[in-house]
C-alpha cells in the first residue's frame, strides 16, 4: 500500500506543476536592512543582524530583545578607537552586519560589523544586549570581517579538533580600505598571549600579495568530518572571467598548508548554452549515504543562452576525491602544473619531485609540500533545475525518509519547493510568493525541527510552514500541494503529515486490507 500511495502522490505532483497561491505569513520587519539570519536549532530562538540593529526573536518572529550597532563615528581609512581629533575625517556611519554566527556549545553569538575595520563581538544567546566580550583597541589583529558594505564575508563556528580550541574560520574579499586577509582563522576565547578574535597562530592567515578591490566574493563556509569549506567567485584578470572556486583545509592545520582550492562549473543541459557562470548560493545536505554540496550559479544577459539560473549539486564524496587526486598529481609531477596548477592569491607553484603516497602520508599537507594549492582541474556539474529571466538567490535542503526537497528563494520574492529524486532530476511542486519583486536574501534557514522555513528579504524575515497537510480537506488537493511530506491516509480519508502517515502504513500491514479510495 505504501508504494501505491506514494506513486499516486509523486504522479500528482508531477501533473500539478507549480501553483502561486496567497497565504498569510508569520513576519518581523526591521527599521532598517537585513543582512544576516541565524535560528537555534535547540531553542528556535531566530537572531537578525541588520544595519545598526540586532535583533532575538521568538520561533514565531515575536520580539524578544533588540540591541543598536550603529552608527558611530567612523572612517574607513581611520584605525579604532576612533577620536574625532586624529581622524579628522570621521563622521556618523551606519553599521552594517558582516557575519551572525552561533556557538551553541558556549551559548554565545558572534556578530561582527563594517565599523571600525571589522571588528567582532561576542553576545549571550539567551539575551544578547549582555556583550560578552568586545574590544576596539587591538589594533590591525583584531580586523576579521570586511569594512566594504559591498564586500561578503563569511563564517564557521568550530573547534580545532576533538577537544581543541572554539574557533572561527573567516573568508572574506577586499574593499579599498581592508587589511588584505582572505581566509583566517581566529580565535574565541583568551589564552595567555591572544585575545579572542585574534589570528589562531602567526600562520593563520592568507592575505592578497597584492591589494586587488573586491576580487572574491565569498559566498559560504561549511564543514565536513576533519575539513572546512569555502565557497567564493574570483574575478581573474587575465584572462578577464569570473571562476566560482570551493576551497579545503583541514581544522587542525594551523599553519594552511592543506589549503587546496579547485574551480566550480555548473553547466546548463542545453550543450549550446554557455555555462551558469557565478554561484550566488550555496548548502550541503545529507540525502543519503553521503552529504552533498547544493548551489545555486547565474548566468547574464550576455552570454549564450541567455540569463537565467541554475541549480547543482556536487556531492562531497567526488569533491574529496578529486581533491585528492589533484594533491597527487602536484606532489608527483604526474600532470603539467603550468596548466593546471597555480599557487592561490600570490606566487608560483612547484609541482613534482615528491614521493608516490605523498598525499596519503600527509592528508593534511606539509611544510616540505607544495601550498597553498590551486588547480583548474576542478568538478562539473550539470544544473538539475534551471530558471530563464531570473535569479535562484538563495537555497537550503531538507532530506527525510529518502525524500530530498530544495527550497529555493528567488530575485522576484518566491520560495519555490522542488523534489530532486535520486536518478537526478527534479519537479517544482509548489512557489510561495513572500514579498512581491522583492529578492530573497542568502540566508534561507531551516528550523531544527523541519517545521518552519525562514527567509528574509530586504527589511522583513518570514516564517514559512514546510508542509500544510492538515489544511488541505481532500484526498484531490493533498496530493499535487503538499510534495513530499504529506501522504494521503485512504483508511482516514486525511491529508497527513509522512511521520505520521508513516505509523499508519506500518500499522495498516498488520490489519486486513482497507478499501480502495474513491
Amino acid at each position: 500500500m505504501a508504494l501505491q500511495l506514494w506513486a499516486l502522490t509523486l504522479l500528482g505532483l508531477l501533473g500539478a506543476g507549480a501553483s502561486l497561491r496567497p497565504r498569510k505569513l508569520d513576519f518581523f520587519r526591521s527599521e532598517k536592512e537585513l543582512n544576516h539570519l541565524a535560528v537555534d536549532e535547540a531553542s528556535g530562538v531566530v537572531y537578525l543582524g541588520a544595519v545598526n540593529a540586532l535583533y532575538q526573536l521568538d520561533a514565531k518572529l515575536q520580539l524578544e530583545q533588540q540591541v543598536a550597532t550603529g552608527p558611530a563615528l567612523d572612517n574607513k581609512k581611520c584605525t579604532p578607537p576612533i577620536e574625532a581629533s586624529q581622524c579628522h575625517e570621521a563622521e556618523m556611519t551606519d553599521n552594517v552586519n558582516q557575519l551572525l554566527l552561533l556557538d551553541p556549545p558556549r551559548k554565545r553569538l558572534v556578530e561582527c560589523g563594517s565599523l571600525f575595520k571589522g571588528i567582532c563581538a561576542l553576545r549571550a544567546l539567551s539575551n544578547i544586549s549582555l556583550r560578552l566580550f568586545y574590544e576596539d583597541g587591538s589594533g590591525e589583529k583584531s580586523f576579521v570581517a570586511s569594512n566594504d558594505e559591498g564586500v561578503a564575508t563569511v563564517g564557521l563556528v568550530s573547534s580545532t579538533g576533538p577537544g581543541g580550541d572554539r574557533v572561527l574560520f573567516v573568508g572574506k574579499g577586499n574593499g579599498p580600505h581592508d587589511n588584505g586577509i582572505i581566509v583566517s582563522t581566529r580565535l574565541l576565547d583568551r589564552t595567555d598571549s591572544r585575545e579572542a578574535f585574534e589570528a589562531y597562530t602567526d600562520h593563520a592567515t592568507y592575505k592578497a600579495g597584492y591589494l586587488s578591490t573586491n576580487t572574491q566574493q565569498f559566498v559560504a563556509a561549511f564543514e565536513d568530518g576533519p575539513y572546512v569549506f569555502f565557497v567564493f567567485n574570483q574575478q581573474d584578470k587575465h584572462p578577464a572571467r569570473n571562476r566560482t572556486l570551493l576551497a579545503r583545509m583541514c581544522r587542525e592545520d594551523p599553519n594552511y598548508y592543506s589549503y587546496l582550492e579547485m574551480d566550480l562549473q555548473c553547466r546548463d543541459p542545453d550543450i549550446h548554452a554557455a555555462a551558469f557562470g557565478t554561484c550566488l548560493a550555496a548548502s550541503v545536505a545529507a540525502p543519503g549515504s553521503g552529504r552533498v554540496l547544493y548551489a545555486v550559479f547565474s548566468r547574464d544577459s550576455r552570454s549564450s543562452g541567455g540569463p537565467g539560473a541554475g541549480l547543482c549539486l556536487f556531492p562531497l564524496d567526488e569533491v574529496h576525491a578529486k581533491m585528492e587526486a589533484n594533491r597527487n598529481a602536484c606532489y608527483t609531477g604526474t600532470l603539467e602544473a603550468r596548466d593546471i596548477f597555480y599557487k592561490p592569491f600570490h606566487g608560483d607553484i612547484q609541482c613534482g619531485g615528491h614521493a608516490l603516497g605523498s598525499s596519503k602520508s600527509f592528508p593534511c599537507g606539509s611544510e616540505h609540500l607544495p601550498y597553498p594549492l590551486g588547480s583548474r582541474d576542478g568538478l562539473k556539474g550539470t544544473a538539475v533545475l534551471q530558471r530563464g529571466g531570473l535569479n535562484l538567490t538563495a537555497v537550503t535542503v531538507a532530506a527525510e525518509n529518502n525524500h530530498t526537497v530544495a527550497f529555493l528563494g528567488t530575485s522576484d520574492g518566491r520560495i519555490l519547493k522542488v523534489y530532486l529524486t535520486p536518478d537526478g532530476t527534479s519537479s517544482e511542486y509548489d512557489s510561495i510568493l513572500v514579498e512581491i519583486n522583492k529578492r530573497v536574501k542568502r540566508d534561507l534557514v531551516l528550523s531544527g525541527d523541519l517545521a518552519s522555513l525562514y527567509a528574509m528579504t530586504q527589511d522583513k524575515v518570514f516564517r514559512l510552514p514546510v508542509q500544510e497537510c492538515l489544511s488541505y480537506p481532500t484526498c484531490t488537493q493533498c496530493q499535487p500541494a503538499s510534495g513530499v511530506h504529506c501522504r494521503v491516509s485512504s483508511d482516514l480519508k486525511m491529508c497527513l503529515t509522512l511521520p505520521r502517515w508513516g505509523q499508519l502504513a506500518s500499522a495498516s500491514a498488520h490489519a486486513p486490507a482497507a478499501a480502495s479510495m474513491p
